[in-house]
């Protein structure tokens, strides 16, 4: 991706309960999109976007869907 772009990222994940999705970049929840308020989620389709992408946002992200049934992760690479 180039900077100042738009990513999106998707996880979608079923079951009953509903599963809580959690974000992490590179093993760790604090990271530049988030904590600068570049990721938005989008509650009804299970799509995350990084807005203004920059070259710190590069990485893996894992998306892990949890819910009293267990836990899947899934991985994503962005390079900037």
């Amino acid at each position: 991706s180039r900077t100042g772009t738009m990513v999106r990222l998707e996880c979608a994940a079923e079951g009953h309960p509903t599963p809580q999705i959690a974000w992490q970049k590179d093993g760790g929840t604090d990271f530049p999109a988030a904590r600068e308020r570049r990721m938005h989620v989008m509650p009804d389709d299970d799509v995350f976007f990084i807005t203004d992408v920059k070259i710190e946002d590069a990485g893996v992200y894992s998306c892990t869907a949890q819910n009293s049934a267990g836990s899947v992760l899934a991985n994503a690479t962005l390079t900037v």
